[in-house]
């Protein structure tokens, strides 16, 4: 069960920094909410990554 949300956190992170990379093309230029969704979303998905690593077997 903790690989799946291993796995979720890491797709909520991934999708994050996704929305924050199209964000900032679309606008041409990055700010401070950007900089904050790209951080946490990198955050969110280590934690994912850590997680499913952690539990998998």
């Amino acid at each position: 069960m903790m690989f799946y949300i291993g796995f979720g956190l890491q797709l909520i992170g991934l999708t994050t920094v996704g929305i924050c990379l199209f964000s900032g093309m679309s606008k041409g230029d990055y700010g401070q909410i950007e900089l904050v969704q790209l951080v946490g979303g990198s955050l969110v998905f280590y934690v994912g990554n850590f997680v499913r690593g952690r539990f998998q077997s």
